[in-house]
């Protein structure tokens, strides 16, 4: 081997051997202090310290990079030592800042929580980006030692921040109805289905000023968003079923009249299962109604036959526990066995009555069911004036109906009860249904000649819902005069 292979050799091996030795003192140059600040540095972001205190934050992460790049290097460990000692000494000081700002900023730093919890970052980027600025600006002037500055810049900060959160709020409750509304004015439904998209439309904007009056409580924003979302799908739907109508109309004379049979096909099923023969030569609303009823028929049987098993039930177990105890005594079984023969006749007796109501009324008049012994006319057919509680004559077919049935329960105690939708203020709600009980109960003494001692009257407003009041239908429920007949009370 030559000699300048040999000093070839000896200097690839020092080169490496240096090389080596740098690699293992970088590993030691990082060493637990530059570790220590990287933690350090892990925990104050967690605290939001990057966010309480921006610019100290910030110069304890340039410091710590620079010591990380001098470590790796293998440069002077003096100069890493410094680096991490300005870290060090950065995070000290933001964490003494941060500690300033939850006490002199402490409810604009109450409004940024808000607005994240209510993700404004995603849904009021703009809003949000302008706030978080105006209160980063706010924490920099604490920074900087300036209180009076950073009192005015937090004021401000917290009014863009709670609109930012309100906006969020809105955009996660009202983005898909927005949507889905726009996409429908795209495509022009107002001219096939103008109804329907206002209405969804409606509901958008009852919904909006729900969460502006309230924004922490979502329930009633959050089911009228939905059912703008419905209309607006509604809208979208009948505008195709339109569109598609009106060119099989044009390509097609028989298009028409098959897509109409089409739409008979379900109502048949339906009125098949609830045994109602449909018939369409007045259009849908007939057969309709008819099912409607039967429904409605069906689930009237259904409480009274539920009420009969537990009457017999209760019955049964009553007449079981007399029995045993009659056994156990010498005298007077015979009478003791005539006054549950009688308790037993009068069940039998109130359940014909009852049976005998529910013929009275058609199912839009009123809903007979029984509470234990009380038996309960619910008259959703009553009609009061908007606001009101005058009985005019238009109601007196049905009270005709109603004075049939009171009479035969002629000294039993009456409860008139009055209730109301939720629309409009609870107190004013409570107002009107105690005001539209007493017109009733008047009506009654005055009319039917009942004993006025033996006749109450009380307002619930809106706290007794029977239906939703998201609906008309589920509303004109709710809007009712209840009827309480208290069978088992006697004086």
């Amino acid at each position: 081997m030559s000699v300048a292979q040999l000093r070839g050799g000896a200097r690839s091996l020092f080169l490496f051997c240096l090389l080596c030795a740098q690699m293992a003192w970088g590993q030691a140059a990082r060493g637990p202090e530059l570790d220590a600040l990287k933690a350090a540095i892990d925990k104050a972001r967690a605290e939001q310290l990057d966010v309480l205190s921006p610019g100290n934050f910030a110069d304890a992460v340039e410091a710590y990079e620079a010591a990380a790049k001098d470590a790796e290097r293998g440069r002077n460990a003096e100069r890493i030592r410094a680096n991490v000692t300005k870290g060090t000494a950065a995070l000290a000081s933001a964490s003494s800042v941060a500690a300033t700002v939850r006490t002199e900023l402490a409810s604009p730093l109450a409004a940024r929580t808000d607005a994240v919890t209510a993700e404004a970052p995603k849904y009021a980027t703009e809003a949000w980006t302008k706030a978080a600025e105006r209160f980063k600006d706010a924490v920099t002037r604490l920074e900087r030692n300036d209180p009076k500055g950073a009192q005015r810049r937090g004021a401000e900060s917290e009014v863009l921040l709670r609109d930012a959160e309100l906006i969020a709020i809105k955009g996660k409750v009202l983005n898909e109805a927005r949507a889905l509304i726009a996409k429908a004015d795209a495509a022009e439904v107002g001219k096939h289905a103008p109804r329907t998209l206002q209405a969804a439309k409606r509901y958008l904007t009852e919904a909006e000023q729900e969460i502006t009056r309230n924004r922490y409580d979502l329930t009633v924003p959050q089911n009228l968003a939905e059912q703008a979302r419905y209309e607006a799908r509604h809208a979208l739907y009948f505008n195709e079923l339109i569109r598609g109508v009106l060119q099989k109309e044009d390509d097609d004379q028989f298009g028409m009249e098959e897509m109409l049979l089409g739409f008979e096909e379900p109502l048949k099923r339906i009125a098949g299962e609830l045994e109602v023969q449909p018939r369409f030569d007045e259009g849908y609303l007939r057969p309709l109604q008819d099912m409607l009823e039967q429904v409605q028929k069906q689930q009237q049987a259904t409480r009274r036959l539920t009420q009969e098993v537990k009457d017999r039930d209760d019955q049964i177990a009553a007449l079981n526990r007399e029995m045993q105890r009659l056994e156990a005594r010498l005298g007077g079984v015979s009478e003791e066995r005539i006054a549950l023969q009688r308790r037993v006749d009068e069940q039998e007796r109130l359940r014909a009555n009852v049976a005998s109501i529910e013929t009275m009324f058609t199912p839009s008049e009123a809903r007979v069911n029984r509470q234990g012994d009380d038996v309960v006319i619910s008259l959703m057919g009553i009609a009061f004036p908007s606001g009101r509680s005058t009985i005019d004559a238009a109601n007196a077919p049905l009270l005709a109906k109603v004075q049939q049935a009171l009479a035969m329960f002629p000294d039993a105690p009456i409860v008139v009860e009055g209730h109301t939708d939720s629309q409009g203020s609870d107190s004013a709600n409570l107002i009107l249904s105690q005001d539209r009980a007493d017109a009733v109960k008047q009506y009654i003494v005055t009319n039917f000649g009942r004993n006025p001692e033996r006749i109450s009257s009380i307002g619930y407003g809106e706290a007794r819902p029977v239906a939703t009041n998201e609906t008309a239908e589920g509303r004109a429920r709710n809007r009712r005069i209840d009827l309480v007949i208290r069978t088992g009370t006697r004086q």
